[in-house]
């Protein structure tokens, strides 16, 4: 018995977007403010067993908070129009107010078979149909009685005239008109449900949540107690298990021992204040007597003010204090320790939560690229060793190491690319890929490219896909000289090497993530067999890339190549952008070196004794050359410098006054847009 799925309405940045949860652990990644923590929080303010956690008028979606004025509009145009005695059209319109009034809907769909044991969810399961082993509970925020509401909200306005700021009336009366209610909805039939009780409904569906932002710090004295207090809360779970009870009662016993030996002693140390009592005829008071001061200590009380966490220093003889251990440790064992302790709480729980969902937020806050792969690839096998019982995990993430680990199947992606969030499923990705032609070999690549590299682009703003080393190492810079305002995103910088790049456009289109894709002409001549690379300008040559091909602009013949029009070269979100003339008839280049050459002939004639590689351009083109022969010749330069590419991007750093290639210049201005 898992939850499969949940469906959020109005809430915040998810106006209405539903996830599939899988049955262990789902792995929740997308850019900043994409609504990932919007999830993990509706959950809290439907299904946390605390009641300070409360649902405030910002939980909704703005465009419904705007809803709930022009409702109050209405409403108050309908009175107007009845009291005029147009009763029909005041009715229609306080029909549409009454509409607008928005609601925050959570719908969890949970899955059963027939080995599952189902009286904890039997106030849910609605329908009789064999076939069926599924139950749905929609939590809702609503008004009780939305025409009420309106009319406060119009007569206060109408007391306030002008001066009434709707905003701050309705943060302040919010909890007085909506309030939550739970009910199951049968999965064959929405118009059959049945009201439950907020107890009934957080029975059966248990949740805890661990949030990034835990007050850890690095206080080098003994003042830090994060993970002092995570064990008092620990002690007080464990307190009511049998076998760990058994700890507790010997605690406890020597507790009370200290207690009488407390006691003897209070009795000496208060004895002349207790004197002082009498002198004011305390004893004449009757039935007062004299108060006796006494030990009363029990084990809770004792975690709570009286005890530390500390760290055996590195000959183990002088005890460290909690607030001088690392903050990665600390985040990973108060991690740990908030999971064992939601564990022992729902065994602990009477009756017993039907579905426990632990949700972890940014668990790698911290910890260092080993311990969140550690972290990520352990969680499961970690929960099942502790507990009989199936408890899913949701962890939101920013980590690219984490989502190496975990795999397509796993990963829901928000995205907030266009207007609204929506989510999407990567296992879904993943199977529509693997019935695609190449499909699995498509798939393979980039799940051991997802094992091998830091795969962030889950997490970017934009995205440039580029084949080599030199480009790699000069893009920082080719990017604050023409394209500035990128430096202000998060770019996602990918090395796919020389035929790579198509592979990642089910992919790329998948993500819908604003993409330019840097690659080379890599012409070649058709006329030989094995089509070996050639200058770009000769007749009938022809491209060897896979992506100018196949993809974008999918042109073979380089004189095509070259005559394609800008909107031939993009496709949705995604830009290709390859070598051509800097220049109206100019020559163009083959590959990245050639066409920086090209592009910066003259600065390198002028700088060509401060080059590292000078001797390689002298061999090519003799001592001293002028910037026309080193344009003319760029294409047989970088032949002699294909070995050595790495070499070529360093001077090329050194020198001052070069420009960026037009074709990566013209891509990196599309890319800034948008």
């Amino acid at each position: 018995m898992h939850v499969t799925r949940a469906k959020v309405t109005n809430f915040r940045a998810l106006r209405d977007a539903e996830i599939q949860i899988d049955g262990s652990t789902t792995l929740i990644v997308g850019r900043n403010n994409s609504g990932k923590t919007s999830l993990v929080n509706v959950f809290e303010k439907f299904f946390s067993p605390s009641d300070d956690v409360k649902f405030v008028l910002e939980d909704f979606t703005t465009s419904r908070i705007a809803d709930l004025e022009h409702a109050r509009r209405q409403f108050t145009d309908a009175a107007q129009l009845e009291a005029a005695g147009d009763n029909e059209a005041g009715e229609a319109l306080r029909s549409k107010a009454l509409e607008l009034v928005p609601a925050i809907r959570l719908a969890i769909t949970i899955e059963y078979d027939e080995k599952d044991n189902l009286a904890p969810i039997s106030s849910a399961i609605l329908d009789l149909d064999e076939t069926c082993h599924s139950v749905r509970i929609v939590a809702t925020l609503a008004a009780g009685d939305p025409g009420k509401l309106l009319a406060d909200f119009g007569e206060a306005a109408r007391r306030a005239g002008s001066q009434f700021d709707s905003y701050k009336w309705l943060r302040r009366k919010f909890n007085e008109y909506f309030t939550a209610t739970y009910r199951a909805v049968s999965p064959v039939d929405d118009s059959v449900t049945r009201e439950l009780k907020p107890s009934a409904a957080r029975s059966i569906l248990a949740v805890r949540f661990i949030y990034a932002q835990n007050k850890f710090d690095d206080t080098p004295a003994d003042k830090a107690r994060t993970l002092s207090k995570t064990f008092e809360a620990y002690y007080r779970a464990s307190s009511t298990d049998d076998k760990r009870g058994q700890n507790v009662d010997r605690i406890e016993d020597a507790l009370a021992l200290a207690s009488k030996e407390l006691d003897a002693n209070y009795d000496e140390l208060f004895e002349p204040f207790l004197d002082d009592l009498s002198t004011f005829g305390l004893e004449l008071m009757s039935p007062l007597h004299p108060p006796r001061i006494v030990a009363l200590i029990e084990g809770a009380a004792v975690l709570r003010g009286s005890t530390r966490i500390q760290y055996p220093s590195g000959d183990s003889q002088y005890p460290l204090p909690e607030g001088h251990n690392g903050l990665g440790y600390s985040k990973l064992i108060f991690t740990i320790l908030q999971i064992r302790g939601f564990i022992e709480s729902c065994s602990q729980a009477s009756p017993q939560p039907a579905l426990q969902i632990l949700f972890i937020e940014e668990p790698e806050a911290h910890l260092h690229p080993q311990m969140q792969e550690t972290f990520i690839k352990n969680i499961e096998e970690y929960i099942k060793s502790k507990t009989d019982r199936n408890v899913q995990v949701v962890i939101t993430t920013h980590s690219s190491h984490m989502v190496a680990r975990s795999g397509f199947a796993k990963i829901r992606y928000f995205d907030s690319t266009e207007h609204h969030i929506s989510i999407k499923d990567l296992s879904t990705f993943q199977a529509d890929v693997k019935k695609t032609k190449d499909g699995r070999e498509t798939l393979r690549f980039l799940e051991q490219y997802m094992e091998l590299h830091r795969c962030d682009m889950f997490f970017a703003d934009k995205i440039i896909l580029i084949e080599g080393t030199a480009e790699r190492l000069l893009l920082p810079k080719m990017i604050a000289r023409c394209a500035a305002r990128l430096q202000r995103q998060y770019v996602s910088v990918i090395e796919v090497g020389d035929a790579y790049a198509i592979r990642f456009r089910s992919l790329l289109e998948f993500l819908n993530v604003k993409t330019l894709i840097i690659t080379d002409l890599d012409s070649v001549d058709p006329s030989q067999k094995k089509r070996i690379s050639c200058h770009p300008a000769t007749p009938g040559a022809c491209t060897s890339n896979s992506t100018l091909k196949k993809w974008l602009p999918a042109k073979e013949a380089v004189t095509d190549l070259l005559a394609a029009a800008t909107k031939d070269k993009a496709s949705k979100k995604v830009r290709v952008a390859y070598q051509v003339p800097e220049h109206p008839a100019g020559p163009f280049g083959r590959s990245f070196e050639d066409a920086f050459i090209i592009a910066n002939a003259p600065v390198l004639a002028d700088n060509l004794s401060s080059l590292a590689l000078k001797g390689h351009f002298e061999r090519t083109v003799g001592e001293d050359p002028g910037a026309a022969v080193i344009e003319t010749h760029a294409y047989e330069i970088a032949e002699s410098l294909r070995d050595h590419k790495t070499d070529f991007a360093f001077d090329a750093m050194l020198l001052d006054g070069w420009k960026v290639p037009r074709y990566i210049d013209e891509g990196l201005q599309w890319l800034t847009l948008p």
